[in-house]
């Protein structure tokens, strides 16, 4: 049985397809050039398959049962007051520690079980973001490890 997509979601998508257009579109139209698009276009394109692959799998999930369906508002308080511990340990810890135990806490909260697989996912992501983001960016970012 095909699912129905809730409006809420269908808005969010389109708003986020819209503006990934119209940054794709002031990107080209500012310059063709391969450095001006050499973040934008990549990501222009992983926004749009993600949102593809959003759509289908909600519609093509089947329907959860009814009593095995309840939702509690305390993970998500726990990652948003997460959140703004790493906003703030952005500066004080490091970025690569801050991310480490964010993403350490959110697999956590999420469900992520055993004892290994969280620590070694967040260690990887903040090895990836802080490897990256310090090839995008031309100043240094406050680190303690990496």
């Amino acid at each position: 049985m095909i699912r129905r997509f809730a409006p809420t979601h269908a808005i969010t998508l389109g708003l986020v397809l819209c503006v990934t257009g119209y940054i794709t579109w002031s990107a080209v139209s500012a310059s063709s050039t391969l450095n001006n698009l050499v973040v934008v276009a990549p990501v222009a394109v992983l926004l749009v398959v993600l949102c593809l692959i959003i759509v289908a799998t909600a519609l093509l999930r089947p329907e959860p049962d009814p009593q095995e369906a309840h939702y509690s508002a305390w993970g998500d308080l726990a990652l948003l007051a997460g959140f703004a511990v790493f906003c703030f340990g952005l500066t004080t810890v490091g970025f690569d520690v801050a991310t480490f135990l964010f993403v350490w806490a959110g697999v956590v909260v999420s469900g992520g079980q055993g004892k290994w697989q969280p620590p070694l996912y967040a260690a990887l992501f903040t090895v990836l973001m802080v490897e990256g983001f310090g090839a995008l960016f031309p100043y240094p970012m406050t680190t303690l490890v990496l």
